[in-house]
């Protein structure tokens, strides 16, 4: 009899909180903006990796692609990675073929620019610098 009387007043405390188990796991997701200020088109190859706890490159690699942008354009990758302590590191080639810059930066949640992403700009130069 104490059995039923224990589930009859669980379930339903259960239940109220079986929606808010979801939000509390999901991280909020971080989107890289790329802005092209130059008359030529450029790829960049980005890598986002977790950093070892001394501050070097980790093996931990969490995203890896390329963005292309157009001249005098820009291009968004959306969500590529919950919003973490990161080592961006980039490589910026024009026309998909000349390295005209290659860096790093480091990304901690909340340097975000005011629009939540990730954002660099391409001077006419090729070079790539973080908003």
């Amino acid at each position: 009899m104490r059995r039923r009387s224990f589930l009859r007043s669980t379930i339903p405390l259960c239940v109220g909180l079986a929606g808010c188990s979801g939000s509390l796991s999901d991280s909020p997701m971080l989107s890289v903006v790329v802005f092209n200020h130059s008359e030529s088109p450029y790829t960049i190859e980005v890598t986002l990796s977790r950093p070892a706890r001394d501050g070097s490159r980790s093996d931990a690699r969490v995203f890896s692609g390329q963005i292309d942008v157009e001249p005098d354009g820009q291009t968004a990758r959306d969500d590529v990675a919950e919003k973490r302590r990161y080592l961006v590191e980039y490589s910026v080639f024009e026309d998909n073929s000349s390295l005209t810059d290659q860096d790093h930066v480091h990304y901690y949640p909340g340097d975000e620019d005011e629009s939540g992403t990730l954002a660099f700009d391409i001077d006419p130069s090729g070079t790539m610098t973080r908003r």
